[in-house]
């Protein structure tokens, strides 16, 4: 018995051949790296906006308060943890959120945070109070994921096997449909921060035996409940589907077609990171920087046009897929001679 000529042979997408694809996409779209250039020189040579002067005092009276309540080794471990408090907040920058998740432009300066750049001290704005800390985490939040709306949409279209001339209409339906699906996550976020927190904080209280297992019990849990929304952008920018309709596609798909997803993901991950490393080796107040910034923006959108590639043919598995199964159910001897 053999299958008949008459069906197409799509298989599922192979990892090699996508992150080639991906990466040919974007050397035929080089102009597609101003996105994460542009980024990564508004936080190297920009404004650093701080909430030091905020937070400092903040954290010195709550010391001084619990001096009455906790014990000395508690105190102890807290004054010694300032030291490393007070570090984070002098190189936190809240423009960082421009980089924002999971629809967002990619950014190397965000794991840095420098002080210095080529041209001498950054500028420096202290943030005065925590109304003005909201409104301007949600302004950039909401601008990042516009502006990665717009990079996602364009990356899309460069992996396209026949290519497309620019929609605006489309354009302005995937911006909408992402502002939806980021209100989503942060939903689902929040439903899923909540109890974990009780149940992490209720096991390692009652049970402190155990260490850090809880912690990698939920970190394997976490992964396997979210890997199936790993695609749900993409059927935003692809196929232009309603930020609803996309995560319930990326759901069905990697459930059921795309059990391999969990590898790619892992490649592109460690390649990612491994590679950061490589490009944070010089100092940013050298101009030398420049090529990590480079190198990191070509890194990060070929990952990511490799992932609208892997998500295009498994669509495309997953379709052929059901057409067959629908084929063996209406006509079950039509797919054997």
């Amino acid at each position: 018995m053999e299958k008949s000529n008459n069906q197409p042979s799509i298989s599922a997408p192979k990892l090699i051949p996508t992150f080639v694809a991906g990466f040919n996409a974007i050397t035929s779209h080089i102009y597609l790296i101003l996105f994460p250039v542009a980024l990564d020189f508004l936080l190297w040579l920009g404004p650093l906006v701080r909430i030091k002067n905020l937070f400092q005092p903040i954290f010195d009276q709550s010391i001084q308060q619990m001096s009455s309540v906790y014990p000395a080794d508690t105190l102890q471990l807290m004054q010694a943890s300032k030291g490393a408090i007070f570090e984070f907040l002098d190189h936190f920058n809240l423009l960082i959120a421009l980089r924002s998740y999971p629809i967002g432009i990619p950014s190397l300066m965000v794991g840095i945070g420098p002080l210095n750049n080529p041209l001498g001290p950054l500028s420096i704005t202290e943030v005065g109070n925590s109304g003005s800390i909201i409104w301007i985490v949600i302004a950039c939040l909401l601008g990042g994921t516009i502006l990665g709306s717009i990079f996602f949409f364009l990356i899309a279209q460069a992996t396209r096997t026949k290519p497309q001339p620019l929609n605006f209409t489309q354009i302005i339906d995937s911006v909408k449909n992402s502002l939806i699906y980021f209100g989503l996550t942060i939903v689902l976020g929040v439903g899923l921060a909540i109890p974990s927190v009780f149940i992490i904080s209720s096991i390692t209280l009652f049970f402190p035996s155990l260490g850090n297992v809880p912690f990698f019990i939920f970190g394997l849990a976490l992964i396997w409940i979210l890997l199936p929304f790993a695609f749900s952008p993409h059927g935003i920018f692809t196929d232009h589907k309603s930020a609803w309709n996309s995560i319930q596609t990326s759901m069905r798909l990697v459930r059921k077609y795309l059990p391999g997803t969990g590898v790619f993901f892992l490649i592109a991950i460690l390649t990612s990171q491994g590679l950061d490393m490589l490009w944070a080796t010089p100092d940013p107040s050298d101009w030398m920087f420049i090529v990590g910034i480079l190198g990191h923006a070509f890194i990060s959108c070929g990952l990511v046009a490799a992932s609208f590639v892997y998500y295009s043919k498994g669509l495309e598995f997953m379709q052929e897929k059901i057409r067959q199964e629908a084929a063996k159910q209406t006509h079950p001897g039509a797919a054997i001679q």
